[in-house]
């Protein structure tokens, strides 16, 4: 080894510092636009449930849109130019029907194609969302008929125009069922699936009950959506009566208490696994004593999968979720947060019950940002966390801004922050979050101000990441704003509101356009900000490998901005009985049965600072190593180490290493990598 001067990691350092001095009020607008009812009535309650990024780099999104009638429109409009994206449904009903939307954007929000409810009804905050590795998505939904038209099938309209009826007895009731739809990159469905609930309660598990109709009604909620990167499905939430998915019934627990108001849901939570086609692999189900229970939310990082449940526990008993334990100390409301592998098999388990009684929690969030998970929403709620206590006791008892910061690998909570509401006389709450370029925590509120209007305003606050304290924000929007999602592709935010219905005027941070409603509508708009998350990640090579049963090779990923002060990546592999990868991206083809000549794996190098941005390569395995190192029309010709002293090596250090490449052409390439 000998000593080298390591120009790169000076410049790597000056650049990070650069970042961490700019001021959020750098932030720039660069677009927002509504999608509302042109009829503008006060029960139009248009609302986004759910946005996130697509495989191409444009925007999917997922809604409701109100209507009373079948001539009603419903368009997407910068304020000047609207774009019709849904036509009403016939309603009998004394409101609206709230009718399921989902579209493709691009990243400047027009529109490429939209899938719309021609008949029928979803439920309120319980449609999800999410992109598949070939480019399409997957939607989660919780649907019924119309109210008026029970005779008449659901319907939903893909966007290449083709109707697809579902149909199933209702015997006069308006039930909910669970559906998996998959779409493919032009918006055409490819397949459906349902969750089937059992719509009639016995009275030996339900004692409870009064009516005499013994009809469940809503006995199943849809609350969590993640795809992994070989396309298989994961959905979460909470049931009461039994659930068939396919040729497989699911049968409920902890319902005995359950009077059948959908508003103090009993029952237990759920994880069901499904393929890249739709059929139905596994399921998870708690165990023990619980008196509300359901997944909040699901987040996958490699082959990982992070779940937030809500929990109110039993005083001493136990509760379990694949085959992890706590035992509950209160009856309070609690997170249960759980590490689980792609087979549904805990790692890890942790209970926080709340140190207040009548905890309560809405808008959850969760948000995977280098080695920590950030739990984030509006509260009642108390946590104590290295002997300090957070706690919201407002006179008024309204729900305020909290963010609770776990340790990724242990789930042990480790910071925590809570806003005051001071005099307003509303919730408001985190709703998203990112990890910048700066290593810096950044995340979005929709906050109250302390106006006769009660108006809210929309915040973007940076944290520092080993204390929560915050000490910069910007004001993106003002206007009854309540927020639904915020995605980054490094470089730009992507935000989803819905806005109230009381005719003010609604602006955006340094934009010219301004909008009203009468009715509730759903926004998206776009913001550059001053420092941003990580933006690509290559692998460095070409996109199709060979390697010889039994050998091993080191794939290397280079991450975009160079100078991010989190370089960390996972790697992870759709089938390790084929091609192993270790944390430093050490592939090996397994020298086993399955791993014949034609096998084949992807592996993915994952982004830990902004799980969105993911490079993957596909590895075949054959008799004969041909391994391709082209990088277009250049070759790798040198790959050396260095440390933090400047020392060289050609095999990585432990701890930090700056990785310079050098191509056949004489250019060079360097990155960070911890080992």
């Amino acid at each position: 080894m000998k000593k080298f001067t390591l120009l790169a990691a000076a410049v790597l350092a000056s650049a990070s510092m650069l970042a961490g001095a700019q001021s959020l009020a750098d932030t720039q607008t660069l677009w927002a636009k509504l999608v509302m009812n042109t009829a503008n009535q006060q029960n139009h309650t248009t609302q986004g449930n759910q946005m996130v990024l697509a495989q191409d780099g444009g925007l999917l999104v997922v809604g409701q849109v109100g209507t009373t009638a079948a001539d009603q429109e419903v368009v997407l409009t910068d304020g000047n130019n609207p774009t019709t994206v849904a036509s009403g449904v016939a309603y009998g009903g004394n409101g609206a029907n709230q009718a399921m939307l989902v579209m493709k954007l691009n990243a400047s929000g027009d529109v490429q194609w939209k899938v719309n409810q021609t008949n029928g009804e979803a439920s309120n905050n319980e449609l999800r969302i999410a992109a598949t590795p070939d480019g399409g998505a997957v939607v989660l939904a919780n649907l019924r008929h119309t109210e008026g038209y029970l005779s008449d099938h659901i319907a939903i309209t893909d966007a290449k125009g083709i109707a697809h009826d579902i149909a199933w007895d209702i015997e006069g009731e308006r039930n909910f069922r669970g559906f998996v739809f998959k779409l493919d990159a032009e918006g055409g469905i490819e397949w459906t699936q349902q969750l089937v609930m059992n719509t009639t309660a016995d009275e030996a598990t339900y004692p409870k009950w009064s009516q005499s109709s013994r009809n469940i009604g809503q006995g199943l909620k849809t609350g969590a959506l993640e795809v992994d990167n070989d396309g298989n499905i994961y959905v979460g939430g909470i049931m009461c009566a039994a659930m068939t998915v396919g040729d497989v019934t699911i049968q409920p627990h902890n319902v005995a208490n359950w009077n059948g108001n959908s508003q103090t849901t009993m029952g237990n939570m759920y994880i069901i696994k499904f393929d890249s086609n739709g059929n139905y692999v596994k399921h998870l189900v708690s165990e023990g004593e619980a008196t509300q229970e359901t997944v909040q939310a699901l987040k996958l990082l490699g082959n990982k999968l992070y779940m937030a449940a809500w929990v109110a526990g039993v005083a001493g008993s136990e509760f379990s979720i694949g085959g992890k334990a706590a035992t509950a100390a209160t009856n309070y409301g609690s997170w249960a947060l759980a590490e689980l592998d792609t087979d549904l098999n805990a790692n890890w388990l942790k209970f926080y019950e709340s140190t207040i009684s009548g905890s309560a929690w809405q808008m959850p969030t969760l948000t995977l940002a280098g080695d920590h998970l950030y739990l984030m929403g509006t509260a009642k709620f108390g946590i104590t966390i290295n002997g300090t206590n957070y706690t919201n006791t407002p006179a008024n008892k309204a729900r305020q801004s909290w963010i609770i910061q776990f340790d990724r690998n242990s789930g042990d909570a480790t910071a925590a922050t809570v806003l005051a509401t001071g005099e307003m006389q509303m919730q408001h709450g985190f709703f998203g979050g990112y990890e910048g370029t700066d290593g810096n925590f950044y995340a979005i509120e929709r906050g109250l101000t302390p106006s006769t209007s009660f108006g809210s305003e929309m915040i973007l606050y940076k944290f520092n990441p080993e204390t929560l304290a915050t000490d910069d924000n910007v004001q993106l929007a003002l206007g009854s704003c309540d927020g639904q999602s915020l995605v980054t592709d490094g470089t730009t935010i992507y935000v989803m509101n819905r806005f109230a219905n009381k005719n003010e005027t609604i602006s955006f941070y340094n934009y010219e356009t301004t909008f009203t409603s009468a009715a509730f509508a759903w926004g998206q708009s776009a913001y550059q900000v001053p420092v941003g998350a990580v933006q690509s990640i290559t692998i460095d090579g070409a996109s199709e490998i060979n390697l010889e049963k039994g050998k091993s090779m080191e794939l290397v990923a280079t991450m975009l901005p160079a100078d991010a002060a989190n370089s960390s990546i996972v790697w992870s592999s759709s089938d390790e009985s084929v091609i192993t990868v270790d944390e430093n991206g050490t592939i090996t083809a397994v020298d086993g049965a399955k791993a014949s000549d034609g096998a084949q794996a992807t592996i993915t190098a994952t982004s830990t600072s902004n799980p969105s941005v993911k490079a993957s390569v596909k590895v075949n395995v054959t008799s004969v190593t041909a391994i391709t190192t082209t990088v277009g029309s250049k070759s790798v010709k040198s790959v050396r180490y260095y440390n933090v002293a400047g020392v060289e090596s050609d095999v990585p250090f432990k701890g930090m290493n700056i990785i310079v490449k050098t191509y056949s052409d004489g250019t060079r390439t360097t990155k960070k990598m911890v080992k």
